[in-house]
């Protein structure tokens, strides 16, 4: 790739990013440099690692499911939801996003899930706040 420190270092200075930051970036940067991959292979590493770095998640939809942000005021008991891919960073995002389930209650502005998804921790009554949820609009089976 031809690494240029000076810009690099100019542009985390522009930012005006903490040292820390900064230098975290340049090893991460300097590691990414050390391995020959192609321009496109480049990009995606770039995409997979601040996701999985984040504790985001990959989701896809099935072919015959379509999904939407979350409303408050449209979510019913009943209707099925997915935590999105990047509601929430860390741990808990490990834990919780991309999870899907059903929603058992609506109280207090939040939206009270248990999961469906089979997948450990079983979820039971987990409060999400709407702008974290997706809703299921159209399944066509």
């Amino acid at each position: 790739m031809g690494l240029d420190i000076n810009w690099i270092k100019t542009q985390l200075q522009a930012a005006k990013v903490r040292k820390p930051v900064g230098d975290a970036t340049m090893k991460l940067i300097e590691v990414l440099d050390s391995i020959e991959l192609p321009d496109e292979h480049r990009e995606k590493t770039v995409e997979m690692f601040s996701k999985l770095a984040l504790g985001h998640v990959f989701t896809k939809d099935k072919k015959n499911e379509l999904w939407a942000q979350a409303r408050s005021g449209d979510i019913k008991v009943t209707d099925q939801v997915r935590v999105r891919s990047d509601a929430f960073s860390g741990d808990t995002g490990t834990i919780h996003n991309g999870r899907r389930g059903v929603v058992v209650g609506v109280r207090y502005g939040d939206i009270i899930v248990n999961s469906t998804d089979d997948k450990a921790p079983l979820l039971e009554g987990a409060h999400y706040p709407p702008q974290m949820l997706e809703k299921l609009v159209v399944r066509i089976d």
